[in-house]
């Protein structure tokens, strides 16, 4: 199978996979958020942030390292399990130790005992690098749809709800976490068999380090940033504990609705854009086309859902997390004005990671964690909308100077880079222009909340339809036309082939 053929297979089994792990992750936190307090989310945020960061250099760019590599053999595979094994068993002790620490900083017990617990995921995480490497390496997403559906499935929906429902609190999240880390090992074990000898050299190890060094170094830094205000809004600087936690929890899962599309894109972005750039690496022309696809291709997902979103934030907000929930409507409209940045930022994430420029793109990350990390420590005692608004202009600032880096490596031109976007934008204003009426007459008559997300899922849905079918052009022209792509499989339909007609 040609690499073009190979890359659209995946992207199919990953969107799939991605499309249905989010949608179960919805279902999920969003009873979980009726069954564990606030506080617990914040708790957990940053049980998770912590843990998260420290995975990064726990893994030192190993399995990224498999992907790129053009040539692997036993001795590398060997070396990338053993090094990761026992990074992961050191990195749990450590955190075993360090917790009381944190626990002792955010002035919580409990969080000191979730740290101690979460931190089995070191181990966990390591096992599960090399097969998780090579199913991404040669593309075997059918098998990454399984791994990941078993496990989120057996973790989040068995493991999590039962704990939670049984009055498990917090707890029922940190061992739905464990659950689903076990059962992805094991799957990923079972259905990507990776031979492992007992040959392991300093020279195999080197090899992966030299590369995973700057990813490690890159992912940190990427890490961090879109974390540190998960991190700093739970801070003990207010007097009252109980009102600290309940605000950073409101926070921490509005800022986990923000991070949905970024994480369905981002994953699509390290696992089959970075795998398809990497075996493009060599040819310049085929990336730039590859590249300027994938940005229409996120923009016109992207752009138009996010003003839906800041449109009818109230509706998401009260139907899927609840009335308790009310007060982050407002930092969720505000940070859903930076999430096509930074979904735009991780598409060029790939394109870094692809031409093997991670150290350059980690002085950028530092930076943005810099200017993140001082721009939430102005706003924090202003509000939580400030906060929002900090977190907005780092992200532009970051996607100005990731996105203009990635278009030098690619020899491309800012305006090449805009008319990709075009089309997006179009669909954006109208949706925008369909939006407005809807949320003046869902306001005047205070309609329920998921009656009022039904209609205007429903007008927007028939808004675009129309469009389809009367202005298709409107989706954009020749390659970068959605409905030319997806249409074209079904061409002897005939409404289908009216539509493609307008095209030509």
């Amino acid at each position: 199978m040609s690499v073009k053929n190979k890359l659209i297979a995946s992207i199919g089994w990953n969107s799939l996979t991605v499309v249905l792990q989010v949608v179960i992750q919805l279902i999920y936190t969003s009873i979980l958020a009726r069954l564990i307090s606030p506080d617990s989310f914040a708790l957990m945020g940053v049980a998770l942030s912590v843990v998260g960061f420290a995975e990064v250099f726990s893994q030192i760019g190993i399995g990224p390292a498999l992907v790129q590599r053009k040539e692997i053999n036993q001795g590398h595979i060997n070396a990338a399990f053993y090094s990761s094994v026992i990074l992961g068993v050191i990195f749990t002790l450590l955190f075993i130790g360090v917790a009381p620490a944190i626990g002792e900083y955010y002035e919580s017990v409990l969080l000191s005992d979730v740290i101690q617990v979460v931190s089995i995921s070191f181990v966990l995480s390591a096992l599960s690098i090399v097969p998780r490497s090579m199913m991404i390496k040669r593309m075997n997403f059918k098998k990454f749809f399984w791994t990941g559906m078993i496990s989120i499935i057996g973790g989040n929906l068995i493991i999590g709800l039962w704990l939670a429902w049984m009055g498990w609190d917090i707890w029922a999240y940190v061992y739905a976490l464990i659950g689903q880390n076990l059962i992805l090992t094991i799957t990923m074990w079972i259905l990507e068999p990776v031979k492992i000898t007992r040959s392991w050299t300093w020279q195999q190890t080197r090899d992966l380090i030299r590369y995973g060094g700057g990813s490690t170094l890159f992912n940190a830094f990427n890490f961090l940033a879109t974390r540190i205000d998960v991190l700093m809004v739970p801070s003990p600087n207010r007097n009252v504990q109980s009102a600290r936690l309940n605000s950073a929890g409101i926070y921490e899962r509005s800022s986990y609705l923000m991070g949905l599309p970024i994480t369905i894109l981002g994953k699509l972005s390290d696992n089959v854009l970075f795998s398809g750039m990497a075996m493009l690496q060599d040819e310049k022309q085929k990336l730039q086309k590859t590249f300027l696809s994938a940005v229409y291709f996120i923009g016109i997902l992207v752009i138009p859902g996010c003003i839906f979103i800041i449109s009818f934030s109230k509706e998401i907000v009260l139907t899927y997390l609840g009335s308790d929930y009310e007060t982050g409507i407002a930092v969720v409209q505000i940070l859903f004005v930076g999430v096509a940045f930074r979904s735009l930022v991780k598409l060029c994430d790939s394109v870094l990671r692809a031409l093997n420029a991670l150290y350059t793109g980690s002085l950028i990350k530092l930076g943005f964690v810099i200017l993140m990390a001082t721009g939430i420590y102005i706003a924090l005692p202003k509000g939580l909308n400030e906060v929002a608004w900090a977190v907005v202009i780092a992200t532009l600032v970051q996607f100005i100077f990731i996105s203009g880096l990635s278009l030098k490596l690619l020899h491309l031109k800012w305006s090449a880079y805009l008319r990709a976007l075009f089309s997006a934008l179009k669909l954006g204003l109208i949706t925008l222009i369909i939006s407005i009426p809807l949320r003046y007459i869902f306001d005047k008559f205070d309609l329920n909340a998921l009656l009022a997300l039904c209609i205007a899922i429903i007008c927007n849905g028939l808004g675009l339809m129309a469009l389809a079918w009367f202005k298709p052009v409107v989706f954009g022209k020749g390659e970068h036309n959605a409905l030319k792509i997806v249409l074209g499989r079904f061409s002897n339909k005939p409404m289908v082939k009216r539509i493609l007609d307008r095209l030509h």
